[in-house]
């Protein structure tokens, strides 16, 4: 069972979120001045995801019906 209380932040994000500064970033590096902060999903191709909820590191964590890890 999943720690309501636990940082966010620690989680992993959906495998579907998708953001430009995945593609020159390292994984886990924190986010720099030019970051846009633009996410969307890698299956509705929006800033939704299929289950109408916005997309970010924020939303897009264990909880939603969509995520996958």
């Amino acid at each position: 069972m999943e720690n309501p209380e636990a940082p966010r932040d620690l989680a992993l994000p959906c495998r579907h979120l998708r953001s430009k500064e995945m593609y020159y970033q390292d994984y886990g590096q924190a986010d720099d001045e030019f970051s846009s902060g633009i996410f969307w999903c890698g299956r509705t191709q929006e800033n939704f995801g299929p289950d109408g909820e916005p997309c970010g590191k924020e939303h897009c964590c264990s909880g939603r019906s969509c995520y996958l890890t």
